[in-house]
Formats: structure tokens, sequence, C-alpha cells
């Protein structure tokens, strides 16, 4: 596994990473749809398979605890597009708002979206 990116409260924070990046209880974004997450923490890491092919995952956790990961480039792109502009609010009581959504594509896939939130 290698980090590719992650908020800085994460990079210093062992149990924080493990939690994004090793738990057992990380859950699937797609169970989050239609919902916001006010993200504390994020991780974008690489997960290799036996086959060393790269595997990029963007681990989101909500100031609930609940941890929420992907590997859809979509979600990724969308949440990279978010950073750029609100990688500050990251570390706020609060956390970034971020809502979870879906879409349908042209050859009837479900796909994730994500934008900021309210």
């Amino acid at each position: 596994m290698t980090i590719k990116r992650a908020s800085a409260n994460v990079e210093n924070d062992k149990r924080m990473l493990y939690k994004l990046t090793k738990s057992p209880n990380v859950e699937k974004l797609k169970n989050a749809i239609d919902t916001t997450i006010n993200v504390k923490g994020f991780c974008y890491y690489d997960d290799a398979e036996e086959d060393d092919k790269e595997k990029i995952i963007l681990t989101l956790m909500g100031a609930d605890g609940n941890v929420y990961g992907t590997n859809s480039k979509t979600a990724m792109s969308n949440f990279s597009d978010i950073l750029e502009l609100f990688i500050d609010e990251i570390d706020t009581d609060k956390g970034l708002p971020v809502k979870v959504s879906s879409s349908i594509s042209k050859n009837g896939r479900e796909f994730i979206l994500l934008e900021l939130g309210d």
C-alpha cells in the first residue's frame, strides 16, 4: 500500500490512517448515496492487487467516525475538484460537507458523484 495523498490530520495520526486504509469497517461509498458526509479526513492510496496493477482507492472519514471508500474514478475526480478550493475546511470541527449522489451512464450503469454539500 502506498499513500498517494491524505489530509494533514490523517498523515499525522496512525490510528486515523489505519481506519481509512486497513479497517474492515470501511463501508462502500455507494451505501451513502443521497446523504451528506461531513468529511474530517481523507486518503487516496494505492491498494495494488496480486498482479501489481495499480488500484487507487479514495476513503473519506465523516465527523461521525464512519469511513467510506470507493475506487470510482468519477467520485475521485469530483472530490479532487472540491479539494482545490476547500481543503482548509477538512480540519475544522464541522468538517467539509460532501454530498453523495448517483447518476446513470448512457450504458445504463449507475455511477457515484460527489459535490459540495450545504
